[in-house]
């Protein structure tokens, strides 16, 4: 049945998620995952039954993508979703036939992954979701949960404030937009792996030693982290003596619900970059500098006017009564011209994921894997729970030559990496 919080069977897109459907392809399809590892082997039919208890709290999730004259849409589906055995790569292309949902909840042996395709949602909503399906999963297995803490708890009734879209919410054009021209970037030279193929490389460290690096530079463990990953880069560029330098320049997110009073489920972050100058420079001067465009961009002003920026394009008027097979192609060449090809690198933080107590004797770790880009070959994630940080890369390139640097660094600063992979 239809959830009390439509008076329709459909609701458009968010400002955020109209980029997805139509710039996506063979090689960018859009997907990301947020899962959890448990101790013990997944039960598929406590995970169905916690599946078919929880997806009517998230009445964004319930959906299908369905075709508009002039905008993509969604609409409502009836019947619940089916848990999957884990077959393929992470990530892998999600079908947008119109029928079908746009997220999957996948198990293989311990892991339970919830992926979605991003227009319904970001990582906080992901994640948010996967707490709340993880939570139920473990009361059926036995828990006994006293505090529920932030858990979206599966009985209660969605709010209005869960489904707004926060991008039109909070524009104010009065403020101003963010110029939008960069250089190009360096990206690594590689060989890439057939369509299809998503490497994941995964480090697990104590998160007491990653903090412990961090101020003993005296930064945050989210700039360390960017630093690392812009070090490696930078140095990846010198080794290859190519005779026109490009900035290294890495895109971070940007939840924009800490910056104004959103709970949306939807998307609602942004993103700034940080570059680094193709110059030979310490991991000192990397991180000093790092530190300084940090705190230049995470401020109300400049969120507001990436919000401005992005809303503005989306009321052009010519834009809006555009049919849609005109307005994804503006969007592909906006995303060729001010997208993918400005980066060298993306690294998105989810944080420290918080449960109930109650859940650490069934869960061992969180993780979170960005599916395949369009022209960035690697893409780098982290996500910590219970004094476990896991950083990992995802990358169409066959040779595993940035996580390698990476991980070497931290190793440096006195680390203790435990690396795995799936490649097979």
């Amino acid at each position: 049945m239809k959830n009390a919080m439509f008076d329709k069977e459909w609701f458009k897109l968010d400002n955020a998620a109209k980029i997805y459907p139509a710039a996506r392809s063979s090689r960018w399809n859009a997907v990301f995952r947020m899962a959890v590892v448990m101790k013990e082997e997944v039960r598929p039919d406590i995970l169905q039954q916690a599946l078919d208890d929880v997806i009517d709290r998230f009445p964004t999730f319930r959906v299908t993508l369905k075709k508009g004259f002039f905008w993509y849409y969604f609409q409502f589906i009836n019947e619940k979703p089916k848990i999957q055995e884990e077959k393929n790569y992470p990530c892998s292309m999600m079908p947008l036939s119109g029928r079908g949902y746009v997220f999957r909840v996948l198990y293989h042996s311990h892991r339970i992954s919830v992926e979605v395709f991003h227009s319904i949602t970001d990582g906080t909503g992901n994640i948010t979701f996967l707490k709340t399906l993880v939570t139920r999963y473990c009361e059926l297995c036995g828990a006994k949960i006293e505090d529920y803490g932030d858990i979206l708890h599966f009985e209660d009734d969605p709010t209005p404030e869960e489904v707004e879209d926060s991008f039109a919410r909070y524009m104010d054009k009065s403020k101003g937009t963010l110029p939008r021209a960069e250089a190009k970037a360096y990206q690594i030279k590689c060989q890439r792996e057939k369509r299809g193929v998503l490497n994941v490389t995964q480090g697990s460290m104590p998160f007491e030693q990653l903090h412990k690096a961090a101020k003993s530079f005296g930064c945050t463990v989210n700039t360390y982290l960017s630093a690392v990953l812009a070090y490696a880069v930078l140095n990846r560029q010198l080794y290859e003596k190519r005779a026109k330098k490009r900035p290294v320049r890495i895109q971070v997110p940007i939840n924009l619900r800490r910056i104004f009073p959103s709970v949306t489920l939807r998307n609602f972050a942004g993103y700034y970059n940080t570059t680094i100058q193709p110059v030979e420079q310490t991991f000192e001067e990397i991180v000093k500098e790092l530190d300084t465009q940090l705190k230049e961009k995470i401020t109300p002003e400049y969120c507001q006017k990436f919000i401005n920026s992005n809303v503005s394009l989306e009321k052009n008027p010519i834009i809006r009564v555009a049919p849609r097979f005109l307005k994804t192609l503006f969007m592909n060449m906006s995303f060729y011209m001010v997208g993918e090809n400005l980066m060298s690198c993306t690294f998105s933080n989810i944080g420290n994921v918080v449960t109930p107590k109650e859940l650490y004797d069934y869960i061992d770790r969180f993780e979170f894997v960005i599916g395949p880009q369009k022209y960035m070959n690697h893409v780098m994630t982290c996500a910590s729970y219970n004094g476990t940080s896991v950083v990992s890369f995802s990358r169409t390139a066959k040779d595993p030559i940035l996580e390698r640097d990476f991980f070497a660094v931290l190793e440096k600063h006195g680390i203790d990496v435990c690396v795995n992979s799936n490649r097979r």
